[in-house]
């Protein structure tokens, strides 16, 4: 009886141990819904930096250019007026009147760039993401996973889940591979 007794305890503790083990494999495993940090992935990955990076270097120079047309534009301005002595009230009007004209066009012209840097500027968010889609997608179908969802967006989640830290992990070693290249493929 005592024997009959042990051996249905130890069936339930195999069974309790079976059902737990299961439980936390199927947490940790393909559940089809994983989760990212996107900006994390963007911010944290090395490739992410390098094209922010490279994004500041070729803006240097127009950063210079900014730099170099308001100095021009403050020493116009105050030769104009140290001019102002020795001209007549008509020529100082008319130069004053031609130096705002052409203040205004270069502030427009000026600002145009701007709005063209800013939008390349908010393109590479984009741009990451669409050439790290062959990593992303390999992550996916490793995970047997059918959506994504940004971790910004989700109310609550399991941690096993977020492949935040894999996608980054995996997007750096394709591009210290490729890091020499101009312009690396990220496929892994």
């Amino acid at each position: 009886m005592i024997l009959v007794k042990y051996k249905l305890k130890l069936y339930q503790l195999i069974s309790t141990i079976v059902c737990l083990l299961s439980t936390n494999m199927a947490l940790a495993g393909p559940n089809g819904i994983l989760i990212v940090d996107l900006d994390r992935a963007y911010n944290s990955s090395k490739f992410g930096q390098s094209i922010r990076k490279k994004f500041q270097l070729d803006n240097q120079t127009f950063n210079k250019e900014n730099s170099t047309i308001l100095q021009s534009l403050k020493e116009e301005e105050i030769k104009l007026t140290k001019d102002r002595e020795s001209l007549s009230p008509e020529d100082f009007a008319k130069a004053a009147e031609a130096f705002d004209t052409r203040a205004v066009a270069i502030r427009a012209v000026r600002l145009e760039k701007i709005r063209i840097v800013d939008e390349r500027f908010q393109g590479l968010k984009p741009l990451f993401f669409d050439r790290i889609r062959p990593i992303i997608i390999k992550i996916m179908r490793e995970y047997d996973a059918s959506v994504i969802l940004e971790k910004n967006s989700v109310v609550w989640s399991l941690a096993s889940i977020d492949i935040t830290s894999v996608i980054v992990e995996r997007v750096d070693k394709a591009f210290m591979k490729t890091s020499g290249a101009q312009k690396p493929e990220l496929e892994d």
